[in-house]
């Protein structure tokens, strides 16, 4: 999908199909670093609770635009 296309879907809760075949409901953050934008992924109850408290615990992995081969928005 590549990170422009996905740039509409961050921070928002989806649902995303990744190249492995698996579906997975949650969302999106970019994190800026010295090297560049990385692209994390957590459920959205774990990122809930990182928007309340960005100090707490974070269950996020790391996830490459290009395993991402379908978004959709499922809030407004």
């Amino acid at each position: 999908m590549g990170l422009p296309n996905l740039r509409e879907f961050v921070h928002a809760p989806c649902r995303f199909r990744l190249r492995s075949g698996r579906e997975v409901f949650g969302v999106v953050w970019e994190v800026c670093t010295k090297d560049g934008t990385d692209l994390w992924f957590a459920t959205v109850g774990d990122y809930e609770r990182f928007r309340r408290n960005p100090h707490g615990p974070l269950a996020a992995v790391p996830v490459l635009p290009e395993e991402i081969l379908l978004a959709e928005r499922l809030a407004v």
